[in-house]
């Protein structure tokens, strides 16, 4: 246990005692639900509510070869995370895919308590999305879940507003030559130093991380990173990121195949602030994965 809240305090940046009492410290920086967390991670604003959703409308868009997007009204009861608000509207395409809530799901919790997990599009008042590429993004709201998710929602709160860097992470001072180096090449020099950061691994990912929060625009728009999706059908994943910080969400995608909301095209300034909280609660539960 000694050896996870250590693990723990390398990654977080926590100062820990050796004499201690781990278990409670264990108990709030691990979460009860990693499923759970990941998702709530990757979400920029949790809200519980009733969906009015047109069911006729979803129901012919559906039958369409080429359905379009539906906006669905949300009665917001209470926000679990982000701004307050006492409505809001989700957008929705009305084809079953297995990275999404399913028609079926929307029309049975058509009115009923339900938890939203969401992503903004854009900095519009419409633009919100269902989170995490998952069907998860939207469950009934039960005691029980309404509890998990307030809980983990507080866990990576305090996560959040205790972060700092941690300078002896592996990799730390490599990666913080590399990325000075962003913003002062272009071209082919700037994709060499994302390949280098990529080449690093695993390993170099809470440095990459306690690193990636920089808002300084890229001279050169673009990053091509390999696609080793199995059902790829090109080689090569092509992105328009306009800031550092958004060149080293891709990269640190392309490494661990995790997403917290995608900036990899650029994004507002509320969208960064999200990702970038995200992949730090990701850093913090590291030590919890590899102490399984």
């Amino acid at each position: 246990m000694i050896m996870r809240i250590t693990l723990l305090a390398i990654v977080f940046g926590l100062g820990v005692s050796p004499t201690s009492n781990s278990s409670p410290v264990s108990a709030r920086l691990c979460p009860s639900d990693p499923k759970l967390a990941t998702l709530l991670a990757g979400s920029s604003i949790v809200l519980i509510g009733k969906m009015d959703v047109p069911k006729q409308q979803l129901t012919e868009e559906a039958a369409k070869p080429s359905p379009g997007y539906l906006d669905i009204p949300i009665k917001v009861e209470s926000v679990v995370k982000g701004e307050d608000m006492s409505s809001a509207t989700v957008r929705f395409y009305p084809q079953d895919a297995t990275y999404k809530p399913s028609n079926a799901a929307m029309l049975g919790l058509a009115g009923e308590p339900t938890i939203l997990f969401l992503n903004r599009g854009d900095d519009g008042p419409v633009s919100l999305y269902f989170a995490g590429y998952t069907p998860d993004a939207l469950k009934r709201a039960t005691d029980l879940t309404v509890a998990a998710t307030r809980t983990e929602a507080s866990r990576q709160a305090k996560i959040v507003a205790s972060w700092r860097a941690n300078t002896t992470l592996p990799h730390f001072a490599k990666v913080r030559a590399l990325i000075a180096n962003l913003g002062q090449v272009d071209g082919d020099q700037q994709q060499h130093v994302f390949d280098q950061l990529e080449a690093l691994g695993n390993v170099a990912v809470p440095a990459i991380i306690a690193q990636m929060d920089d808002r300084r625009h890229l001279r050169t728009q673009a990053i091509s990173l390999v696609n080793h999706a199995p059902d790829a059908f090109e080689g090569m994943r092509h992105y328009g990121p306009e800031q550092v910080v958004d060149g080293l969400d891709a990269v640190l995608n392309q490494i661990t195949g995790e997403s917290f909301g995608s900036i990899v095209n650029g994004g507002s300034s509320r969208q960064r602030d999200a990702v970038v909280a995200g992949w730090r609660v990701f850093a913090a539960d590291l030590a919890c994965k590899q102490d399984k």
